[in-house]
């Protein structure tokens, strides 16, 4: 019976340290791919800013084009 027990918490010695190993890794994935998510996600809403304010820039160009000629017909 006293083999029997100490064979087991030897086992169970081996393989606890290695659960917590296996289950670090797999938390340590987790978190990166969510990590790269959150990436993906800001990236796409900064070109979509980016592309919000190249559309504004074009009208405010367009804009002052406008004035000009209207000041120009002016003079």
């Amino acid at each position: 019976m006293d083999v029997l027990l100490v064979s087991l918490f030897s086992l169970l010695a081996m393989i606890v340290p290695l659960a917590l190993l296996i289950t670090a890794i797999v938390m340590i994935v987790k978190f990166m791919k969510r990590h790269e998510q959150r990436a993906h996600a800001r990236l796409e809403l900064e070109r979509q800013a980016a592309a919000d304010q190249r559309q504004q820039f074009a009208f405010l160009v367009e804009r002052l084009d406008r004035i000009e000629a209207k000041m120009e017909a002016m003079k």
